[in-house]
């Protein structure tokens, strides 16, 4: 399959449905068709079509969920976009930089698993929980005086330079090999470090902030199946330790 068909465009909570059907035309401009709409305000809508302009196909695929955990639970990848400066603490590129090491990083692996575009709310973009969920987030270098942007403005640049770094390049599975973490995976993995660090007391008297430090820790590499299964082994060995197990 072609890398581009791995990527998909994920809305949290959309207001507007003119937005989406717009969208869904930046996704078609750019050769993307992988929609996921986390709790949209109006869904199917005429106006949705009436802006999509043609890219009913889109929209006739997209799928509409509960919750981002549904949303991103397959992605071997999940970015998130941000239109202004965030407390935040997060690695930050732009759309250039980002579309350069999903190129060189994700698809060269051959790791056929979705790599998720976050959009946030229209008035709001995403809390802090959610950019939590992402590898690393994308700013796109606008005017300071003038920030911000229109959502499906902000997904027809990042889309573009994904389709000039993925155009060309397919994408497949390396027989044998082992996969990256899923964002389910990862999830289930931050859950356990969470739990483990309060049952041995790491986090007594530390920052607040603790679980989010290590998430951002660990997000810095791309963590493999059989990493998170070792790593979660040995938490489980050292509470089976504490429990008298053996």
């Amino acid at each position: 399959m072609k890398a581009l068909d791995y990527i998909r465009v994920v809305l949290i909570q959309s207001t507007h449905p003119g937005n989406i059907g717009a969208t869904a035309r930046a996704m078609a401009n750019m050769g993307v068709s992988d929609l996921v709409l986390v709790d949209p305000a109006d869904f199917p809508s005429p106006v949705a079509t009436a802006r999509a302009a043609g890219a009913d196909h889109v929209l006739d695929k997209a799928r509409v969920v509960s919750t981002l955990d549904e949303a991103i639970a397959d992605c071997a990848l999940v970015i998130g976009s941000t239109a202004r400066l965030r407390s935040i603490q997060w690695p930050e590129k732009t759309p250039e930089e980002a579309a350069a090491e999903i190129g060189e990083e994700f698809v060269s692996q051959g790791d056929a698993a979705p790599i998720a575009l976050l959009f946030g709310r229209e008035s709001s973009g995403m809390t802090n929980g959610e950019l939590e969920r992402c590898r690393f987030l994308v700013r796109i270098p606008v005017e300071e005086s003038f920030s911000s942007l229109n959502l499906a403005s902000a997904v027809l640049v990042m889309l573009y330079e994904l389709r000039k770094s993925l155009v060309s390049r397919e994408i497949a599975p390396v027989a044998g090999g082992d996969r990256l973490a899923s964002a389910e995976e990862m999830r289930h993995f931050y859950d356990h470090l969470q739990a483990f660090v309060t049952r041995i007391e790491f986090s007594d008297g530390r920052s607040s902030k603790l679980h989010r430090k290590m998430t951002r820790l660990f997000n810095r590499v791309s963590m493999y199946t059989q990493e998170v299964k070792m790593l979660r082994g040995m938490f489980r060995s050292v509470e089976n330790k504490l429990d008298g197990k053996y």
